[in-house]
C-alpha cells in the first residue's frame, strides 16, 4: 500500500464515482479517466439507470 501511495500510479487511484459504492481502485485506462470501480458493476447499473430515466422521459 505504502508503495502504491507513493509510487508512479499514485495520481491514478480512484474512488467509485457510484453513489452507493465505497471501492477505491487504481485506474489503469490509457486515457486516465476511468470512473467505476468495475462496468460490470457499477457502470452498467449507472448506465442501466440512465436509460430507464431517458425511457420515462420518451413515454
Amino acid at each position: 500500500m505504502i508503495e502504491l501511495l507513493s509510487g508512479p500510479l499514485s495520481e491514478r487511484i480512484r474512488e467509485c464515482a457510484s453513489d452507493n459504492c465505497p471501492l477505491v481502485f487504481v485506474d489503469t485506462s490509457r486515457p486516465g479517466a476511468r470512473r467505476w470501480c468495475a462496468m460490470e458493476r457499477c457502470g452498467n447499473r449507472h448506465k442501466l439507470r440512465a436509460l430507464r430515466a431517458r425511457q420515462a422521459t420518451d413515454s
